[in-house]
């Protein structure tokens, strides 16, 4: 194998998975922060809210329980009232053809969706399976392995850099956290959907089970 393959496959077996990412357990240059910084200035900021807004839903159906663990959300209770909001901002959010923050779905699985728009009871958080299992395949096939690319090219230039001096690499470590905090403290003030991403990931979300 070529000195450069192999130098590339080692790097990769390196890189963290986009779950690790995303439950916050990677340091930088991989750092959450990082990645959701990367999105916004890519434009593909919606991939990773839509998947956390779908998150979100599916985790708030199952909330309210009955005593043996069974979900009593209907469709004139005030959880269904809140669940069937929850959804309809979803599609008009992200689904809809046109909208700013619209996701890149298939034909097939957006229809499905937007069929259902006008339920007045909120559908299951199956419902959302297709949907949330394309824009992650979507995010972890293409921008998350832009972003690791990146970072890690990112790295190194950054490293062989501050070779010469302790005190440039400290300068640079204390800039670039500081810069990351910034831009995500910013980022989850305008854009709310990421504010769960402080919240612990299981993956897929609909196979949370009720407490």
């Amino acid at each position: 194998m070529p000195l450069a393959s192999r130098s590339e496959s080692n790097q990769s077996a390196k890189w963290p998975r986009l779950d690790e990412v995303l439950s916050e357990t990677t340091s930088p240059p991989y750092a959450l922060g990082a990645f959701v910084a990367y999105l916004s200035e890519n434009h593909c900021l919606e991939t990773l809210e839509f998947t956390l807004a779908a998150k979100h839903y599916c985790e708030t159906y199952y909330s309210p329980v009955d005593p043996a663990g069974e979900s009593i959300v209907t469709a004139d209770s005030p959880a269904g009232i809140h669940l069937c909001m929850l959804f309809r901002l979803l599609l008009a959010t992200y689904v809809v053809p046109g909208v700013p923050h619209q996701v890149n779905l298939s034909v097939n699985v957006r229809s499905s969706l937007l069929r259902h728009k006008d339920l007045l009871t909120p559908p299951l958080p199956e419902f959302l399976e297709p949907s949330i299992r394309s824009i992650r395949e979507l995010m972890e096939n293409s921008i998350f392995l832009l972003f690791l690319n990146s970072r890690a090219t990112s790295s190194r230039d950054s490293a062989s850099e501050a070779s010469n001096s302790s005190d440039v690499r400290a300068h640079y470590s204390v800039t670039s956290s500081d810069n990351e905090s910034t831009q995500s403290a910013r980022l989850n003030f305008k854009r709310p959907f990421l504010r769960p991403l402080r919240r612990n990931w299981s993956w897929p979300p609909w196979s949370r089970q009720p407490d």
